[in-house]
């Protein structure tokens, strides 16, 4: 955990310089990787960076699964009668 305190605290400097929105997702980003920390850490990578950014990773492909299943859902109840693109 203190090493992904580390890495965050060396991101400090590139957060400061996004724009508000793009902070408020960079925050979200180290949430993921602070949630997965247990995970990461049994990883025993070298460079702690890789352990959060995976754990990033994991969590943004957990919603983007989350949103494909919601949306197969809403076209099922629509009948598949939505006009929508499919992923």
């Amino acid at each position: 955990m203190q090493s992904l305190q580390a890495e965050e605290e060396a991101w400090k400097l590139f957060r400061r310089a996004l724009r508000k929105e793009d902070q408020d997702a960079f925050d979200a980003l180290w949430r993921f990787a602070r949630y997965h920390a247990a995970p990461a850490s049994m990883a025993s990578r070298p460079m702690p960076f890789e352990a959060a950014l995976m754990a990033m990773l994991v969590a943004i492909e957990r919603q983007v699964m989350e949103m494909e299943r919601l949306e197969k859902k809403r076209s099922e109840h629509a009948g598949g009668k939505d006009g929508g693109v499919g992923l």
